[in-house]
Formats: C-alpha cells, sequence, structure tokens
C-alpha cells in the first residue's frame, strides 16, 4: 500500500518517493472532488491517483511487467 508523508510526498510499494508541491497537492486535492486526478512524478513513470480529496494509488512500471 502506498503511503504519504505528509504535505506533499508520497512513497511507492516499490520504495520510490513521488515529491509535489505543496500548493500543487492542494489544488489537485480540491480539483479530485468532482473527479479523479492524477499527477505524474517527476521519473515520468509514476502516476498519484487521487479521488474525492484524498490518495487512492499509486501506478509504478514495476507492478505492471
Amino acid at each position: 500500500m502506498p503511503r504519504e508523508i505528509y504535505p506533499s510526498s508520497y512513497i511507492c510499494d516499490c520504495g520510490y518517493q513521488c515529491d509535489f508541491s505543496e500548493n500543487t497537492i492542494n489544488k489537485i486535492r480540491i480539483a479530485s472532488m468532482k473527479r479523479k486526478q492524477g499527477l505524474i512524478a517527476d521519473d515520468g513513470l509514476h502516476e498519484v491517483i487521487f479521488d474525492r480529496g484524498g490518495m487512492i494509488a499509486v501506478y509504478c512500471p514495476r507492478e505492471n511487467t
């Protein structure tokens, strides 16, 4: 299960840490109240998915192989 490191970082099951700015996370949380939103990590491979104001998943390229 992916973990959130408050206020704006997320750790994938594979150990990769996705870092974002607090402002970006706050905007995505608000937008996700209407529909699912995704953020691509700086590696271009991991995607953090938000729904109903919270993180629900981190898609990892290692899990898809």
